[in-house]
């Protein structure tokens, strides 16, 4: 993933393990993915789960990420999150002060 943003923007990790009750997650999830998407300073998304589930998201200040933090729906999604879906998580803020990448396809010209 490409974010096309100035340097510095700030990542948020987010890491999880999930309970074996996870009646509604997967709306959730999408619903707080679309949500995220139209906030202020939201910048890009990935996730991957296996065992353990890792999203990074990408805002361009910490303002936003404690906007984001704060907003009504995220915060009854992590309510219900604490409650049902999770058995831990932990989440970091880092600051991207670099970043590079490789694309096959783009090198390639496809």
């Amino acid at each position: 993933m490409t974010i096309n943003q100035e340097l510095p923007y700030y990542a948020v990790i987010f890491t999880s393990t999930q309970t074996d009750s996870i009646a509604g997650y997967e709306l959730m999830a999408q619903e707080m993915e679309a949500l995220a998407k139209i906030q202020p300073g939201y910048l890009g998304m990935v996730s991957a789960r296996s065992q353990v589930g890792i999203t990074v998201s990408y805002w361009a200040t910490l303002k936003d990420i404690a906007q984001w933090k704060l907003q009504a729906d995220h915060s009854l999604a992590q309510q219900k999150g604490k409650s049902d879906w999770y058995e831990k998580y932990s989440v970091q803020i880092c600051k991207v002060e670099r970043s590079y990448g490789f694309d096959k396809e783009l090198k390639e010209g496809k």
